[in-house]
């Protein structure tokens, strides 16, 4: 499993491990997610994650040629 250490993680970081790895920490994420999703009635977006989420909106209106689209994610992932 991939260890996550207390410094900001970077996406390239984790992307540098191996397909295996990386499906393995993805679906670990979304089991656990979906446990304590289910278990809430309802979610609410703290300050911080709202803040971040206005500013990667933001970002991506400003300049939507940044960034890959899923299908180019789906594909390096297959290889």
């Amino acid at each position: 499993m991939i260890q996550l250490s207390i410094e900001e993680p970077r996406i390239e970081q984790f992307f540098n491990n191996s397909k295996d790895e990386i499906i393995k920490t993805l679906k670990f994420i979304a089991d656990n997610n979906l446990k304590d999703f289910k278990n809430q009635k309802s979610y609410e977006l703290t300050k911080t994650q709202k803040k971040e989420l206005d500013s990667r909106i933001k970002s991506f209106h400003d300049n939507p040629s940044i960034g890959r689209s899923w299908e180019d994610i789906k594909s390096d992932l297959k290889r």
